[in-house]
């Protein structure tokens, strides 16, 4: 949907200090008074203030009044065009959407039905956390998207109260318009390859030869002196199907058996399968973040988005654009003026599907 909802640019407050009544009272200076049938709320909260996100987020629900509160703590968070890291700071933003058009879940079985987007916050530590996305999703019917928690320690969410350990976010109803594009951050090397031989999360041979050998020849690497010396920036992608544009899921390379000819990686391989590898790539980052951003402009219409969340992977932002422009730097370049928060991600959610090394970025019109 692009038609323009009825309703005001969603305000965002960010405040950045040690002391956790400064950080959300800072906030709350930028925020108050609230713009007119506001009644949704999204907060990232910076590690280094963990411990004491209950009391912020019921600060925050006390001093708004707002129905529909959600948060993530991240190690790295988002508030317009600046990454907060390693320092204390609080992030919110606020903004009204259609009546009864908002619904918080704070469990993967309490997710309710009948929304058609939803914004969702997990543990990476969740068991089996891929099936239960996608459980999720087909339970809800909704397109869900965000992003796991990356903290060092505690990986407290909030849905109308603390949620540790567990999924927990916010649906909403076909009456709120939203857009959302995803980003990747690899680029394809050599052909897509048809598994031949696995065993759980090991890859023993592709198209009919030792795996090891297939990974030698897409990167051109003779011994594990030249796999070592080429670096960390290897990886491979599982092609996912029924997209109106390539699309897969980047998955790390956990080891290599060059005896057995065996690769481990990241997933749980069958035979049948298909993949191909890939490497973490500044260039091809930045474009297909340009890329996105044109689309979601090209789909937005004439409708000027109100407000943004944007998950990202941790690796984006100190890897790959670590040179200006910056991934916050082209979102704003896209869209002036655009009120945007999210955090920085161990692992990225897209269409209920666990994604890695990409950026999520969801629009509000």
């Amino acid at each position: 949907m692009t038609e323009q909802t009825i309703g005001s640019k969603f305000r965002l407050g960010v405040s950045a200090s040690p002391d956790w009544r400064i950080a959300v009272d800072g906030c709350l200076l930028q925020l108050l008074p609230l713009q007119p049938g506001a009644n949704v709320g999204f907060v990232y909260v910076t590690e280094a203030l963990s411990r004491h996100m209950p009391a912020i987020m019921r600060r925050l629900a006390e001093a708004t009044g707002l129905p529909h509160l959600v948060a993530a703590i991240s190690h790295s968070i988002i508030g317009g065009a600046r990454e907060y890291v390693d320092e204390p700071a609080v992030a919110c933003m606020v903004g009204a959407v259609p009546a009864d058009s908002a619904m918080l879940f704070d469990r993967p079985n309490k997710i309710p039905t009948g929304g058609w987007f939803g914004i969702v916050h997990a543990d990476p530590h969740v068991t089996a956390l891929d099936e239960l996305l996608m459980d999720m999703g087909e339970l809800s019917g909704a397109y869900l998207v965000g992003g796991l928690v990356a903290a060092r320690e505690a990986r407290a969410q909030w849905a109308s109260g603390l949620v540790e350990g567990g999924v927990s976010g916010i649906l909403f109803t076909q009456g709120q318009p939203i857009v959302t594009g995803l980003s990747q951050g690899c680029s394809q090397v050599g052909p897509v390859h048809t598994v031949t031989s696995a065993d759980n999360n090991m890859v023993l041979e592709l198209d009919g030869m030792p795996a090891y050998a297939a990974l030698q020849d897409a990167f051109d690497v003779k011994t594990l002196r030249d796999l070592r010396r080429a670096g960390g920036g290897m990886m491979v992608a599982l092609p996912v199907g029924g997209s109106d544009r390539p699309d897969y899921l980047v998955r790390n390379i956990m080891g290599v058996d060059p005896q057995a000819g065996a690769l481990a990686v990241g997933a749980l391989m069958e035979e049948g399968d298909q993949l191909f590898f890939c490497r973490r790539d500044s260039e091809s980052a930045g474009r297909d973040m340009d890329r996105m951003l044109a689309d979601l402009r090209r789909r937005c219409g004439d409708a000027t988005p109100r407000g943004g969340i944007y998950f990202s992977c941790m690796a984006r932002s100190q890897d790959q654009f670590v040179q200006n422009p910056g991934e916050l730097d082209r979102i704003q370049a896209a869209f002036p003026g655009l009120p945007l928060i999210g955090m920085y991600c161990g692992g990225e959610i897209a269409a209920a599907r666990m994604y890695g090394y990409t950026g999520v970025l969801s629009l509000f019109l």
